[in-house]
């Protein structure tokens, strides 16, 4: 194999095992926090239907009102092809936008 070959070979698995890394990163981080949410957004939940006397056709027909009226997200953030995607563009974007550009 040529020198460059080598060279450009080696270059294409550190960024990737990078990219790699950053998105577990991301990942463990990130969950963690979107797990106690929805854990605490189950608690509320349940409170308010306890509360409320609501039974759980009546709460789902609410929730289904209120987030049929917001814009729909594609699901949690944070998972590892959300993590690795932003890990991605943050690579892209190192240098982008440096002072010598302004």
């Amino acid at each position: 194999m040529k020198r460059q070959n080598v060279r450009t070979l080696s270059l294409v698995v550190c960024t990737f095992t990078y990219l790699l890394i950053g998105a577990a990163v991301f990942d463990s981080l990130e969950s963690e926090t979107e797990h106690k949410r929805a854990k605490f957004l189950e608690e509320v939940r349940d409170n308010l239907k306890r509360k409320y006397k609501i039974t759980d056709e009546d709460y789902k027909m609410v929730e289904i009102v209120i987030i049929e009226s917001k814009p729909h997200k594609a699901g949690p953030q944070w998972k590892f092809t959300g993590a690795f995607y932003f890990a991605t563009v943050v690579l892209a974007m190192i240098g982008k936008f440096s002072s010598s550009n302004l």
